[in-house]
């Protein structure tokens, strides 16, 4: 019998390996998406140290969310907007002081009012969801979505020379399909710029972070998640 989910698996380890490709002109740049992670965790990507792959069923949860994220953009790009209204997805960015490049998820400009609306997808389980949404809200929750989403504001309202940038998370509940636009301040602008500052004076002159300090790791938790988590980690 055909094994559906080895050849499936198969076809998701080409998709991860073409996507590397895109950056392969920014070696030693960090990934827009890595915004607010432990700094040697961020030093060890930097290098190229071995990362270990991740598994099959991660492979196939993060597809999901890729498909989902497809979807709304060419549900974005075929929409028709009137003519003060620019559409942008999958736009890289890049951060070039601060060696950081990324695609946001979509964008809106008002060109006539000269504003733009900075938008970041993700995918959530109930978990996930009941923490931001449900009755206990999660009181200390990570912020590397914010500091990401700050990260692509600042590098396409730089490009557009537009200083009025809105940001806001568009959820989507993989249990249920359940949608939700959470508004995110945008002094997450600011600090954003302040993450990958810092992280550049940190890592100057070859210098690599070690556990205890400054945001290594960021969380507890970081660790158990690593791809580093052993020997690139420890002996780097």
């Amino acid at each position: 019998m055909i094994k559906i989910e080895d050849i499936y698996n198969e076809y998701l380890q080409k998709i991860n390996d073409t996507h590397h490709e895109k950056y392969k002109d920014h070696k030693g740049w960090f990934s827009a998406s890595s915004a607010g992670s432990c700094f040697k965790k961020q030093h060890l990507k930097k290098i190229g140290a071995e990362e270990k792959p991740f598994d099959k069923r991660t492979m196939r949860v993060l597809r999901l969310g890729t498909i989902v994220h497809s979807d709304l953009e060419k549900a974005l790009e075929s929409y028709v907007y009137d003519e003060n209204m620019k559409v942008y997805t999958e736009e890289r960015i890049e951060l070039p002081e601060v060696k950081v490049v990324g695609h946001l998820d979509v964008a809106f400009q008002d060109t006539q009012n000269e504003t733009l609306s900075v938008c970041d997808l993700k995918t959530a389980h109930s978990f996930k969801w009941k923490k931001m949404f449900g009755r206990n809200i999660d009181p200390t929750p990570s912020v590397n979505y914010q500091l990401q989403l700050g990260t692509y504001g600042i590098g396409l309202g730089r490009r557009l020379d537009i200083q009025d940038v809105d940001l806001s998370i568009i959820w989507y509940k993989k249990d249920d399909s359940l949608m939700k636009v959470q508004p995110i301040n945008s002094i997450w602008l600011d600090r954003a710029y302040e993450y990958w500052t810092e992280l550049n004076e940190v890592l100057e002159d070859g210098n690599v972070p070690e556990v205890g300090d400054i945001n290594t790791p960021v969380y507890n938790w970081e660790c158990n998640y690593c791809p580093y988590k052993g020997s690139s980690c420890d002996g780097v």
